[in-house]
């Protein structure tokens, strides 16, 4: 992180580049949001951390995707614009259009397969997808309450986790994990047909309820959380594979049944993930 980035602030990288966006500062003892942006080039480390062209508004803990050269950031913790890109090769920030209704936004999924950022609007459980190509807004699906910020695509099925105290769907049951007495749901649902898939785990784990989806690649994902014990702080996360069974609905096994934990360095004082 740069020397002197806010607390509050995010990180993405694109292409060659790191980049650290938003954030909140004090000014006598009182915060407030900032439009920052920091550049790491990773071609030229020894450059360090250098500051780069402001956002065009304030923003703390923004939510940010990245996309052909392109970061994509948008409204949070009450931000004055819904939200803005930045066009990495013309150095200039540009409002982003806004959707055709307000959205309370929840973690934005990059689409890069069909170059759209899928949004989950939670006060109506509308899905609906930015077409960054042509910069247009489309209603995916009407009634989409399976969504929570552990989400991400893998082969054109998009898998989201949450938080129910029991779910069944067309008869499955898709309680997966526990932890301190609270379950969690897999839901998967197929962006080219448009319908839920049933999701079948070969064996119970725990992890933490605020957990985030990542996808590695070839089937694989881990779900990752911090641990933010004063003592011992690290990141810890479950490996599994998932893949489509001969009946049509998802599969997926646990490469582990314990969370693998990294320890990250002491002076790190809080870490947050996306």
């Amino acid at each position: 992180m740069p020397p002197d980035a806010p607390s509050c602030s995010t990180a993405v990288s694109c292409g060659n580049h790191v980049y650290v966006i938003g954030g909140i500062r004090k000014n006598d003892a009182t915060p407030f949001d900032v439009n920052d942006v920091f550049q790491l080039d990773l071609k030229d480390l020894e450059r360090g951390w250098r500051k780069t062209t402001s956002m065009l508004f304030p923003r703390s803990l923004p939510l940010v995707a990245a996309a052909e050269g392109k970061i994509f950031v948008f409204e949070n913790m009450g931000s004055e614009s819904f939200g803005e890109v930045y066009n990495i090769s013309g150095d200039i920030w540009e409002p982003l259009s806004p959707p055709p209704e307000d959205i309370d936004l929840c973690v934005p999924v990059l689409d890069s397969s069909r170059s759209r950022i899928l949004v989950h609007c939670s006060a109506n459980d509308t899905l609906y997808a930015y077409y960054y190509d042509r910069k247009s807004w489309v209603c995916l699906e009407q009634k989409f309450c399976y969504w929570s910020d552990a989400a991400t695509i893998v082969d054109d099925v998009l898998y989201t986790a949450f938080d129910p105290v029991f779910n069944q769907k067309n008869g499955v049951n898709t309680a997966i994990y526990n932890y301190s007495d609270k379950l969690r749901s897999l839901e998967a649902y197929n962006l080219l047909d448009k319908k839920h898939l049933p999701v079948k785990w070969s064996s119970e784990f725990s992890v933490d309820p605020h957990g985030t989806l990542y996808r590695l690649g070839n089937g694989k994902c881990i779900f990752g959380w911090v641990n933010h014990n004063h003592i011992h702080k690290s990141f810890k996360y479950i490996r599994f594979n998932i893949w489509c069974n001969e009946q049509g609905g998802i599969h997926a096994a646990a490469e582990h049944q314990s969370a693998i934990s990294v320890p990250y360095p002491k002076d790190i004082s809080h870490i947050m993930l996306f």
